[in-house]
């Protein structure tokens, strides 16, 4: 009688068809296939496709946690593209400060008693920043005190 060992396809494909040895045995993903020791030998020299029955639920550990730290990974940039995007807009109230210039930047500054003046080395850009922020620290207060 030959010594059989079970062996688990983990790929990502429904069944597989050994064509590595050459057997065309089929594994269905992630459940035991009793299979020769010689065949089994050589399927787990892949151990990223074929796995001891006995090791499964480790593999299958393993996988849940990369697919939980995918998530996080996942979650974590969609978070910081949402910063990132909150950043980059310049709409404010109804008013987009983006296609201001810096006159009527300053004469916005004056119409909202914000107390700001562009420095004669200030870049438009990073005045529309500060008018920005501003505007967003004016509002906010405003609500807190309308609550």
């Amino acid at each position: 009688m030959t010594d059989k060992i079970a062996v688990v396809y983990i790929g990502p494909k429904e069944v597989k068809r050994d064509t590595l040895t050459g057997s065309r045995l089929l594994f269905p993903r992630l459940q035991p296939v009793d299979v020769e020791c010689a065949i089994a030998q050589i399927l787990l020299d892949h151990p990223t496709v074929w796995v001891r029955a006995e090791n499964l639920a480790e593999v299958k550990a393993q996988a849940q946690k990369a697919a939980e730290e995918a998530a996080e990974q996942v979650r974590f940039k969609a978070e910081a593209d949402a910063a990132a995007a909150e950043a980059a807009c310049m709409v404010v109230g109804d008013v987009d400060l983006a296609k201001l210039t810096s006159a009527k930047l300053a004469t916005l500054v004056e119409r909202e008693d914000l107390g700001l003046q562009q420095d004669a080395t200030e870049k438009v850009d990073d005045f529309r920043i500060r008018v920005r922020d501003a505007l967003r620290a004016k509002q906010a207060a405003a609500e807190e005190g309308a609550e």
